[in-house]
């Protein structure tokens, strides 16, 4: 088997440039969650749960007003193979139109939200917001060029260079006395050194798209938005059901439950960020483009739901078992009621990127419908049984009613994906889950054992984390050998660039 790697001028096998542009993703993702996560456990230990409670209850009103992410022309754009004057500038003038709509639209929603008995600290943040919206519409075009061109690593590397600098003025107002407006500051100086930043790169990498002529094409804004819009509606969806359930806990059990809520999603959404960040922007594009070849689509679809189950459930678990003590180590004995809310939200940010992979794979291989008849059926099963559930158990309510929304719309969605490939959904996640649950018990029969009451904190964090993952990886390892270290050794074959691993 030949170690020859591809030489810089020759075309890139799609394989090799998926893997790379992952592995680039992957390192700004895993730099930007470890930075933020430190940053973040200074501003929890500095603001009240009431600052994020607004925020994050402000922040959802915001993505109910949002035209952006609702028209979908991103993915339209992606989605098409030739990138031409009047792609570009018609992308960018309906982006940036969106934006200016956005920031109307919030203003509408202040005297609203007043009059249905909302605070104006709220109400502030949405206008707020609204503005910032704009600076993402001017530099979301910039951003979409270079990931359709796969330039991965540069916008990886823009982003970890500008993600740091933005919580200096987060930091400055929260130690004066800023509260919630540090959290809106943060927001606001990534969206304005993103702009900057990634407008920068593309006039630098993509030369060829400066050289066409730019200009917006009624015919072509209809393609976008035709396409966009069933794109849109099923991330309308995503964004309702993704941030409902902070709507039902600051609307019904109020700002402060929330805060103590989102520091817990914070914490559980560790697996879905640092693994749904790694691949979806890489698996759309490659979807798309191999949505004409069924073997090699299907080979990529069984090896991106095999990573996703697998590192997600890693991470999971061992949070799982560390919940309480890890709470405590990282926020303080203030925070501990978040620990009931984590150990709810971290199996669930296991189903999330499984989900959001099959949604990928429907809109990458030209399905927005189906997309959005999943994310309508979870939107509508997520209202039903949320707002009952809140009313009735509070939060926890919450935490049982996106669950069961989670697992509805993941057999949903795979009955979708099987009727274009053939996948073997449980074959390839099974060994993971059982893994998973093996671990658990074996950390609850630990407990009867090992009294960790008497150890330091920080021990009893590092001790319970690693038994958890090491419990897993052994089990996982026992029930199939020879296929952890065969795809395991593709992956790595891919990253080097080794041609008899792309060849496949």
């Amino acid at each position: 088997m030949s170690n020859e790697t591809f030489a810089p001028g020759a075309e890139t096998p799609l394989a090799f440039r998926a893997v790379r542009g992952g592995l680039w993703v992957a390192l700004s993702s895993y730099f930007n969650v470890v930075f933020g996560f430190v940053a973040n456990l200074a501003l929890t230990r500095i603001l009240a749960p009431e600052d994020f409670g607004i925020f994050a209850l402000a922040t959802f009103f915001f993505a109910l007003v949002n035209v952006r992410p609702k028209i979908g022309i991103g993915y339209a754009f992606g989605q098409r193979q030739e990138t031409t004057g009047e792609l570009v500038g018609t992308h960018l003038a309906l982006d940036v139109s969106a934006g200016f709509l956005t920031l109307m639209l919030a203003a509408v929603a202040v005297p609203v939200l007043r009059a249905l008995g909302y605070s104006w600290e709220i109400a502030w943040v949405l206008l707020a917001l609204g503005a910032i919206g704009i600076l993402d519409s001017i530099m979301g075009t910039a951003w979409v060029l270079l990931d359709k061109d796969w330039h991965f690593g540069h916008t990886s590397l823009v982003s970890s260079i500008v993600f740091p600098v933005t919580y200096v003025p987060a930091f400055w107002l929260a130690l004066n006395g800023g509260g919630y407006w540090s959290l809106v500051a943060q927001a606001a100086a990534y969206a304005g050194l993103l702009l900057v930043g990634m407008w920068w790169v593309a006039r630098r990498r993509l030369k060829h798209v400066w050289q066409l002529r730019w200009r917006f094409d009624l015919r072509v804004a209809r393609g976008l938005v035709g396409f966009g819009g069933l794109v849109g509606l099923a991330g309308l969806a995503a964004m309702f059901i993704g941030q409902f359930d902070n709507f039902l806990v600051g609307t019904f059990v109020g700002v402060a439950a929330l805060g103590y809520y989102d520091r817990a999603y914070r914490i559980g959404q560790w697996p879905n960020m640092l693994v749904t960040t790694v691949l979806s922007r890489t698996a759309f594009y490659t979807y798309a483009r191999l949505q004409d070849d069924a073997a090699r689509l299907q080979k990529t679809l069984t090896m991106s739901l095999w990573l996703i189950a697998n590192l997600a459930l890693l991470q999971a678990v061992a949070i799982f078992v560390a919940a309480p003590d890890l709470v405590v180590w990282l926020y303080g004995e203030r925070w501990a009621p978040s620990a009931l809310f984590l150990r709810f939200l971290v199996l669930y940010s296991v189903l999330r990127p499984i989900l959001d992979n099959a949604g990928s794979f429907l809109m990458g291989v030209g399905k927005p419908r189906t997309a959005v008849t999943v994310a309508g059926l979870q939107t509508a099963l997520l209202v039903i049984l949320g707002i009952p559930l809140t009313l009735q158990f509070g939060v926890l309510g919450t935490c049982v009613a996106v669950g069961i929304t989670l697992l509805a719309a993941l057999a949903v969605s795979y009955r979708y994906v099987a009727r274009e490939i053939a996948v073997q959904v449980k074959v390839t996640v099974g060994p993971a889950v059982v893994a998973a649950g093996l671990a658990v018990v074996a950390y609850f029969v630990l407990l009867r054992v090992v009294d960790f009451d008497g150890w330091p904190l920080i021990v009893r964090v590092l001790a319970k984390l690693a038994f958890a993952a090491c419990i897993y990886c052994a089990a996982l390892f026992a029930m199939q050998p020879r296929g952890v270290v065969e795809r395991m050794t593709y992956i790595w074959r891919l990253a080097r660039g080794n041609r008899a691993a792309m060849a496949h």
